[in-house]
């Protein structure tokens, strides 16, 4: 083999070696294992595994608030979580500040009621907490929380919270604590629209229609399920139409949670509740005409 041939051969081999480096990588990583998928969810199989279950993650959410762990609180929540009280709407950013800023302790919860709906959990429960907000110490006494709760991510988390706590009388709501994407927000007011009027024009059918089974409710007169707010409608009298403004709506996979503050006078029996605005909120599980709802929080209260 003459010196030119023994050339050739050396560089053939050397113009291989990086196609053949790239293979072996390219085999490697081909040869990787996919990341596990998240487990996926077990429900209970009756309405005691609910409660069990429904107790345990609201316990957790407190211990959390009450060690003012916002790490902690972060991963029970969702990214489009919002939590609703007498002050207004806050975003999960707003919430985690508000938990570092404010105060809660000896939270007790009791009287929990925790039913499915497709694929959330909703919660309803009564916590006495020594409460501060913004400076403001709210009433020990037991008040009526509602949550909404999905397992995303192999885990738990929350998509709303409103809480029925707040001081005697009920002072002028604020502005909510986020701005929101428009088009999201738009979307949330087309659905709430509807809900409201049908309640309000006492279209009966469609108000039923839009009422999830195992969708619960907390107001003034404390935890309602679904029967409960169909009978409530038959007996409500609202002399004027319903306005919203402030309307902040986001998104948690198949729910869309909308607060906003709502103006209307309502009369129940012997209750009359004012045209003051008021915090108001509603989760809709579904999009459009055939979008269901499964919580609503109505903060306002009787002078």
């Amino acid at each position: 083999m003459n010196l030119a041939t023994r050339a050739s051969i050396v560089a053939f081999v050397l113009a291989l070696s990086p196609l053949a480096a790239a293979l072996a990588f390219s085999t490697n990583w081909a040869q990787t294992p996919p990341a596990a998928p998240a487990p996926a969810v077990s429900w209970p199989s009756d309405s005691a595994g609910l409660t069990a279950l429904g107790t345990k993650l609201v316990n957790a959410w407190y211990a959390k608030v009450t060690a003012q762990d916002a790490d902690g609180a972060k991963a029970l929540m969702q990214d489009g979580f919002q939590w609703m009280n007498y002050q207004g709407a806050l975003d999960r950013t707003g919430t985690l500040a508000a938990i570092k800023a404010g105060s809660t302790a000896s939270a007790s919860v009791s009287d929990l009621v925790a039913t499915r709906v497709g694929d959330a959990l909703v919660v309803s429960c009564q916590v006495s907490a020594k409460e501060t907000i913004g400076g403001v110490t709210l009433p020990t006494a037991a008040a009526p929380r509602l949550s909404v709760w999905q397992w995303v991510d192999g885990a738990w988390r929350m998509a709303a919270l409103g809480s029925m706590n707040m001081p005697s009388p009920r002072p002028a709501s604020g502005l909510p604590g986020f701005a929101g994407e428009r088009a999201v927000n738009e979307s949330g007011l087309a659905l709430l629209k509807p809900f409201i009027v049908a309640q309000v024009s006492k279209d009966f059918d469609k108000y039923d229609a839009m009422l999830a089974e195992g969708m619960q409710s907390v107001n003034f007169k404390g935890q309602k399920v679904r029967a409960d707010l169909i009978k409530g409608a038959h007996y409500t009298k609202s002399p004027t139409p319903a306005a919203f403004t402030e309307v902040r709506a986001t998104t948690c996979g198949g729910l869309t949670v909308v607060t906003c503050s709502m103006a209307l006078a309502v009369s129940v029996g012997w209750s009359s509740l004012p045209a003051d605005p008021a915090p108001f909120m509603v989760v809709f599980q579904g999009s459009g005409d055939a979008a269901k709802v499964i919580a609503t929080v109505n903060t306002n209260q009787p002078k």
